[in-house]
């Protein structure tokens, strides 16, 4: 069952500083601003000489305009080559500080509406910089202002209604521009919360996994002494009733212990084996293989309770073959311990759009709604105490987690439980997994 994640829905300030000291963040929203702010400019310049019929030199203003663009195609490719260097974010506001000052100078200064723009580049220094660059951006803001006043080309005498239009497609344009960079840094921020929050979700489950893993080998390493001890005093007491008859019962009790025992190595060795797998590489397993293997795996009673459907066009899937073989072997057991002796448990398998279902249905109790919210968590369980740890759903869910599968739990009081793991096919174009949503 896939468990929601929340969100806080305002960032932390000390977050915020984290992500925006990020140059590729911050470089991401500083491009698409400036698109915007090219936009802009060539709107309001258009507007100025078709509309109110002012008379500006349109070469050194386009010549600014292109230096704006050129600019800012070039920090849309610098991302795709290398890593931009921290000082990035700083020599592009500096430099649109002073792009705006020549563009001002061309189109009267400070009496053009425009100059509002300024309070953008303080804006997006204050979010977005150090505090001596910070004050940097400030101070040559201060400076080119300064200058403004002492030289600049008039725009001459404008009607009220014209500056006041001015006025306001100013303010508009500051305001669009200075939320949509802010937008951006804050998705940014959410999208790196998200990301963090996964990576610490995964750590802890790889934590879990290297815990159970690691005291798997050790027990495998320290059972496999005793057993061999048993296995031998087994053999020589088989040995010394050679001459009794073939279905005296302690003849009978050696070769049973001495099974057992070889059923014990088997699984410690395959253990072992499991323990250096890597989940996430996925080979061909032809499925009437892996269900004669889940057939084995269980005693003659239980074996005959388990039924298999399986549309027989479905012959083999891409998956990893132990991994998936010891995870339906833990739903298995679990369904077939949870139902009467006298009922089956299903294991059917099916195929849709690329996805692989394993769907293990049985006939129980059932859970209730708190029993279903823990189950999963490792050392919960449900069953009498000496037959079962609680590992056995943990470690499904963390099967199915290493190699992009889901696996949901359904489950009704009195009718039954359902169990499905489902996996992603291979994509055909490369051979990737398709993650699924969970």
């Amino acid at each position: 069952m896939s468990r929601a994640m929340e969100f806080p829905r305002r960032p932390d300030l000390s977050a915020l500083v984290s992500v925006v000291h990020e140059p590729r963040i911050v470089l991401a929203a500083l491009t698409r601003l400036r698109w915007l702010a090219v936009i802009g400019q060539l709107a309001a310049i258009v507007l100025a000489v078709s509309a109110f019929g002012l008379r500006l030199p349109l070469v050194p203003i386009a010549i600014v305009v292109l230096a704006t663009a050129v600019s800012n195609a070039l920090l849309v490719w610098l991302p795709l080559f290398r890593r931009p260097p921290v000082w990035t974010v700083q020599a592009v506001l500096l430099l649109d500080v002073i792009l705006l000052t020549i563009l001002l100078c061309l189109t009267g200064g400070p009496e053009n509406p425009f100059a509002y723009l300024y309070l953008i580049h303080v804006a997006m220094a204050v979010l977005v910089l150090p505090s001596r660059w910070m004050w940097a951006v400030v101070a040559t803001v201060a400076a080119c202002y300064g200058l403004l006043l002492a030289w600049h080309l008039p725009l001459g005498p404008l009607p009220p209604r014209v500056s006041a239009i001015g006025s306001w497609f100013a303010l508009v344009l500051v305001a669009v521009l200075i939320a949509s960079f802010i937008g951006d840094i804050i998705h940014s921020l959410r999208q790196r919360e998200h990301e963090l929050v996964t990576m610490r979700d995964r750590a802890s489950r790889n934590e879990h996994l290297a815990a159970l893993t690691t005291l798997a080998a050790g027990a495998a390493h320290e059972l496999n002494t005793p057993l061999g001890t048993i296995a031998v005093v087994a053999r020589e007491l088989e040995l010394s009733f050679k001459d009794a008859a073939q279905d005296d019962p302690v003849l009978e009790d050696a070769r049973l212990i001495r099974r057992e025992v070889d059923r014990c190595q088997t699984i410690l060795s395959r253990m072992r084996v499991d323990i250096g797998e890597d989940i996430s590489h996925r080979t061909l397993v032809s499925l009437p293989d892996l269900e004669s293997r889940l057939r084995q795996s269980l005693d003659e009673s239980n074996a005959a309770r388990l039924r298999i459907v399986r549309n027989e066009s479905l012959a083999s899937i891409h998956a990893p073959p132990r991994a998936l073989e010891q995870a339906l072997l833990v739903l298995l057991r679990n369904g077939l311990d949870a139902s009467d002796i006298t009922k089956p448990v299903t294991l059917q398998i099916t195929q849709t759009n690329g996805h692989v279902r394993f769907e293990v249905r049985d006939q129980g109790c059932g859970m209730s709604p708190e029993m279903l919210r823990r189950a999963g968590q490792p050392f919960f369980t449900t069953k009498e105490p000496g037959r079962g740890m609680g590992l056995g759903l943990f470690l499904v869910r963390l099967v199915a987690q290493q190699c992009g599968a889901t696996f949901a739990i359904d489950s009704t009081p009195g009718v039954g439980t359902t169990c499905v793991l489902e996996l992603s096919e291979p994509s055909p174009n490369n051979g990737a997994v398709r993650p699924l949503a969970s």
